[in-house]
């Protein structure tokens, strides 16, 4: 079993790392193209989003690459993990409020979004330091994501409940589905291992309210009034989550049925609606393991036993391995963050939609794997057929960019160079800090 999980790591790391040089390669080989700013900056987040990951799981999988607290003293320590909080919290705000929602409409408001950012940080690392006093369980950037998560799920539960008629070609109808489907997106990939608890909300069992980081031991440290900061903010933030996956959950419903009679039409809103009713399943099915003392999973939500480590496969594993690298693929070709126009682009493009089709091929056969022990051929028979019958074909036709996705903009009232180039050096730097940090020390 173990062998099988190293796969999936494995896996989703080269899949990852194969669909960021993709994007790289056609976003940098000419910056100075007709692309619009908002698909410049789209392209660009997706490529920082993707780097943000890849280093996470190669931290990961070898802990050493990261900074080594017996070399480096506090303050590097200090600054890595700023460093790279920091790059986390700018890349999910930006991705989510900037392009293509126009929530930020003005420089100095993204100039405000990076120095809150930045205090909240300050603020929530101070008070969970050896020293602090109060010393309680403070998790403001956590809050700030949910409101903008709040922000996305509106967009994309407005798409799924009231689209526009699929007839309409006007301005607002092709910017309402633009932003729509790019929130849906957005919202897919922001989504961590906290939407399993959804239901553990309103039940108020263990796997909500007592596994890391959502644990309100203020109270018992500092007083009332410090267990009360983080019993407010513990419950903003997973009664956020629980509301976005029940919302998503009616909007998905009444998607499908709507299109069932015919009167939407099927298309990414459809993809999406499915894989958040899959992910549902998912939700269900662990909620009721860990309530069953079917599988047990330890305080910072690692699995204990096999069974747990079966079904942590399948709900995270499938997630950040799979949905993750082939969700960044669909926002940078069917967005048009990235132009691909010559036969030879094309012909790129079929290369990566063979790799992610082998690599979701090869995820299921190691989930697989795990639960019914199979041989290894099977894994060589099932990537035969995907690729004999013509499944990249199908990949490549639905990643064509729709009308919406080419023609509709926003303009900035700034400089654009100057937007492009302060918002990637406002992750780029963290980033970097992050890296040098684990590389030297």
């Amino acid at each position: 079993m173990a062998e099988g999980l190293e796969l999936l790591d494995d896996i989703g790391l080269i899949l990852s790392v194969f669909i960021l040089l993709f994007i790289s390669y056609f976003h940098l080989r000419n910056l100075n193209d007709d692309r619009t700013w908002d698909r410049k900056m789209g392209a660009s987040l997706v490529i920082w989003l993707l780097l943000y990951f890849i280093l996470k799981r190669i931290t990961e999988l070898e802990p050493s690459l990261g900074v080594d607290a017996t070399i480096a003293s506090g303050f590097i320590q200090y600054i890595s993990a700023m460093a790279y909080a920091i790059n986390f919290y700018y890349i999910h705000l930006f991705i989510m409020l900037l392009v293509p929602i126009p929530f930020f409409r003005k420089g100095w408001q993204i100039a405000a979004i990076g120095i809150i950012v930045i205090v909240f940080i300050y603020l929530d690392q101070e008070a969970v330091s050896a020293d602090a006093d109060p010393f309680y369980n403070s998790m403001l950037t956590s809050t700030l994501i949910m409101m903008a998560v709040f922000v996305c799920f509106l967009a994309g539960l407005r798409l799924l409940l009231f689209p526009p008629p699929v007839d309409s070609t006007d301005e607002e109808s092709l910017a309402l589905r633009r932003s729509g489907y790019f929130a849906l997106g957005t919202v897919a990939v922001v989504m961590d291992n906290m939407v399993f608890r959804s239901i553990g909300f309103f039940t108020g069992t263990g796997d909500t309210w007592w596994t890391f980081p959502m644990v309100n031991y203020s109270a018992a440290s500092d007083g009332f009034y410090a267990g009360m900061i983080t019993l407010i903010e513990m419950t903003f933030i997973l009664g956020m989550f629980s509301f976005v996956m029940f919302g998503f959950a009616f909007g998905a419903l009444f998607h499908i049925v709507q299109c069932i009679r015919k009167k939407q039409q099927t298309g990414l809103a459809t993809v999406f609606s499915a894989y958040i009713l899959v992910i549902w399943a998912l939700i269900i099915f662990r909620h009721w393991a860990f309530v069953s003392e079917y599988a047990e999973w330890d305080f910072i939500g690692q699995p204990i036993d096999s069974n747990a480590e079966i079904i942590s496969a399948l709900s995270d594993g499938f997630t950040f391995h799979l949905i993750y690298p082939t969700i960044a693929l669909l926002h940078a070709v069917k967005f048009g963050l990235i132009t691909i126009e010559s036969e030879r682009d094309q012909k790129i493009l079929r290369i990566v939609a063979l790799g992610v089709m082998v690599a979701i091929t090869a995820v299921f056969t190691s989930l697989l794997e795990i639960i019914i022990p199979v041989p290894d051929i099977v894994l060589a028979v099932l990537c035969a057929l995907v690729l004999a019958t013509g499944w990249e074909k199908k990949l490549i036709d639905a990643l064509e960019p729709d009308e919406e996705m080419l023609k509709v903009s926003w303009a900035w009232p700034g400089d654009e160079r100057k937007l492009l180039w302060g918002v990637n050096l406002m992750i780029g730097i963290p980033f970097v800090v992050a890296l040098m940090a684990g590389v030297i020390w």
